[in-house]
């Protein structure tokens, strides 16, 4: 009897302490998930920071951010929002192209174009900078109100303009996503 009630107390030991340490497991991972999630966001919102602060007007590269649901992008493979621009970047010489947008894989792709030419779509190189983007909405300010899209291409309503800010909201990994969301503010338009 006394054999039994002491293997009754090892199991039902046992069997806590299993459960306990899944828990920690668990709670490890989930806890690296989001770390994971959050330096992401940290390091992609630092690039946007540093790179759209240094935008420029220029009516020959023109600052171009398109909206998903309008069906037209620059990029065929784009399947959210697209935001490219003309900048003189720290360390490069000259004015750069730049643009981000989000491919159907959920990677957030950088465009790169030095020297520009101001064709975003055709020529430059695209690399990806992020991974599992579930979501990539950008919005404009022109001084009064916030807008879902800027065309500063000739003969559009922001024709040789760039915003005064842009806002930016990312929403990383499908199950239990993290959503960020920041303001740039660019000087120089």
């Amino acid at each position: 009897m006394e054999l039994l009630v002491a293997m009754a107390i090892l199991v039902t030991v046992t069997g806590s302490t299993m459960l306990i340490f899944r828990g920690i497991t668990q709670a490890w991972r989930s806890g690296q998930l989001k770390t994971d999630r959050y330096q992401q966001a940290r390091l992609i919102f630092d690039l946007f920071a540093r790179e759209l602060s240094s935008c420029v007007a220029n009516p020959r590269f023109p600052f171009v951010g398109l909206e998903a649901a309008q069906g037209v992008q620059l990029k065929a493979a784009s399947a959210q929002d697209a935001v490219f621009f003309i900048g003189s970047l720290p360390g490069r010489a000259g004015l750069v192209e730049r643009g981000y947008w989000v491919d159907a894989g959920g990677r957030l792709m950088c465009h790169d174009q030095e020297p520009a030419d101001g064709d975003y779509a055709a020529t430059g190189t695209d690399e990806p900078c992020g991974r599992e983007i579930v979501q990539f909405d950008v919005t404009y300010f022109d001084g009064a109100e916030w807008l879902s899209q800027w065309d500063g291409r000739t003969g559009a309503p922001q024709a040789g303009r760039i915003p005064k800010a842009v806002k930016i909201r990312l929403t990383i990994g499908e199950d239990h996503g993290e959503s960020f969301e920041t303001v740039i503010r660019i000087p120089t338009s």
